[in-house]
């Protein structure tokens, strides 16, 4: 009954999620959102054979990339299909697995759009990372023995808090994966709680620590501040939010009144608000150069605004300190470990509850600088940026938490390889 009055309530909402999914993939995207593969649409595939993976959007997509790399080296026959929600997180997927993977969005979760998805696909094995419980696309894999595996699965404080509000639905669902394989103890409790058998439940860790960057990544940094920054110190604030982008603005005006020789790089988190936050630069008194209109030395005190998608790292290594957004304003906080892995000092504010581990990991290692508000901020930026062998002394322990904290990769493959080896 529960999944009934869920899919009724999907049903009836179905016109407005068709309508903000098709200004919001627009927005992101400059595309419009897919509708065949959200209504089930896709090729038919050969069953049993599809590895299928799935993440929400752009960043769960990004962790995904080293369990990618390894079951396509470990199983080259078999294809692999990785689905995201957000077209912006299906363009990151092309972009990373285009050679690798097929790409689609995940359809809508109706029992028709589903089912008709699964009669195409018909995958082998599901490998969902995170969080995403979807009531009737899990009932469907359960009708068809289609193994589902949570991997590197996490709960906020705010998504234990929403589930609890539907308990039937929730516990129903984790009842047919297979498997929980989450990040911490305290989330395999979590997951406990809501429904999910203790004996599926198991702690692997973190698979975003996983995440190997290229070799040549920090020579290309080192090559971008060099076109782009000459001799100044470059401060990337990544993944802002709005209402973030004021506060880091009036830091980085702070800073030059002590050390007139930096530059900031503005990332919002979404590059379709790039024409708002320019404006906002713009407003506040700083030169602002967008990085879509081309290459151009910066000058001192200006601003370059990042509005192009799966850039960042690349920015990140190009920098001497990171920023990083959703912190300040209450989102709960983006990737901290992207800027760590480059062993940059990393700032963030007190939101933190969607990266509550890693922060903590971070904070207690000496590589994280947690700042309340806009004037503690450039408070940090002004001693970072005066300092650089504590600078460097902090980047290198933030560095070193992301190569301490690895392993989530080998422990997540070798619980696929049970489940496949049981097809």
């Amino acid at each position: 009954m529960a999944r009934f009055l869920y899919s009724l309530a999907m049903l009836l909402l179905l016109p407005f999620a068709f309508a903000w999914m098709f200004w919001r993939t627009l927005r992101q995207t400059g595309h419009v959102d897919r509708l065949g593969e959200r209504f089930g649409s896709s090729p038919y595939l050969p069953p049993n054979e599809i590895i299928w993976l799935h993440g929400a959007s752009v960043g769960e997509i990004r962790a995904l990339s080293p369990l990618v790399k390894t079951l396509h080296h470990e199983f080259p026959k078999q294809p692999l299909l990785v689905t995201s929600f957000s077209g912006s997180g299906r363009a990151q997927a092309q972009a990373l697995f285009g050679g690798q993977a097929l790409v689609a969005q995940i359809p809508y979760d109706l029992p028709f759009c589903v089912n008709r998805w699964l009669k195409c696909v018909s995958p082998a094995v599901g490998i969902i990372l995170e969080t995403e419980i979807w009531p009737n696309l899990y009932a469907a894999c359960a009708r068809r023995r289609i193994p589902l595996l949570l991997v590197s699965a996490r709960l906020s404080e705010r998504s234990l808090r929403r589930f609890r509000r539907i308990p039937g639905l929730v516990r129903t669902s984790l009842a047919q994966a297979t498997a929980v394989a989450a990040q911490t103890r305290a989330d395999a409790e979590g997951f406990h709680q809501l429904g999910a058998g203790q004996d599926r439940i198991s702690v692997i860790g973190n698979l975003k620590f996983d995440v190997q960057l290229p070799d040549k990544l920090r020579q290309e940094g080192r090559s971008l501040r060099t076109r782009l920054f000459g001799k100044a110190t470059v401060i990337v604030a990544g993944s802002t939010r709005e209402g973030e982008e004021q506060q880091v603005l009036e830091a980085f005006r702070k800073l030059l009144t002590r050390h007139p020789d930096c530059v900031l790089l503005l990332a919002p988190r979404h590059p379709e608000r790039a024409i708002s936050v320019a404006e906002l630069v713009k407003q506040s008194g700083f030169a602002c150069l967008r990085r879509s209109t081309g290459e151009s030395l910066l000058k001192s005190g200006e601003v370059l605004l990042l509005d192009s998608l799966g850039e960042l790292t690349q920015f990140y290594a190009a920098g001497h300190v990171a920023f990083v957004g959703g912190s300040l304003v209450p989102v709960g906080g983006h990737n901290l470990l992207e800027p760590a892995a480059l062993g940059l000092p990393v700032l963030a504010g007190p939101h933190l509850d969607n990266v509550s581990d890693i922060a903590a990991m971070l904070k207690d290692a000496g590589g994280l600088i947690v700042v309340p508000d806009a004037e503690k901020l450039a408070e940090a930026f002004i001693w970072l940026v005066a300092n650089p062998a504590t600078r460097q002394h902090i980047g290198q322990a933030a560095e070193h938490t992301v190569t301490a904290n690895r392993g989530a990769l080998d422990r997540a493959m070798k619980l696929i390889r049970l489940v496949l080896a049981r097809k």
